[in-house]
């Protein structure tokens, strides 16, 4: 049961390292450390019966309130970068509205419109 718990010390401890990559935008790496994390937590709890998780219970609480730390924060790291790409398409639309003005006219357009003057 001793090492069980080690195990879950050592997920506990990739989980704040994912946390922290997270944090940081790396999130490269913090796939990496996720995947390392649920492969000893699957290995750690694997195969217990009940009497067994409950005495890892105060250890798997902490890793439940530490999974909705990384969840929230993935979450907001989402968030961000779907706001940054919509305001890359508004801007490439205003860019695309400056060029069009400028008389930069696409070979499509210009070919589309039948010429009066022959």
């Amino acid at each position: 049961m001793t090492t069980r718990r080690q195990m879950i010390d050592e997920a506990l401890s990739l989980g704040r390292k994912e946390l922290g990559c997270l944090t940081d935008g790396d999130v490269f790496k913090a796939e990496k450390l996720s995947r390392d994390r649920e492969r000893i937590l699957d290995e750690a709890i694997g195969d217990l019966d009940r009497d067994n998780l409950e005495k890892l219970a105060d250890k798997l609480v902490e890793m439940k309130s530490l999974h909705a730390e990384i969840t929230g924060e993935a979450r907001k790291l989402h968030s961000s970068l779907k706001h940054d790409l919509s305001n890359m398409k508004k801007q490439n639309r205003r860019i695309a509205g400056y060029s069009y003005g400028s008389g930069n006219m696409p070979r499509l357009a210009r070919e589309r419109f039948v010429s009066t003057k022959s």
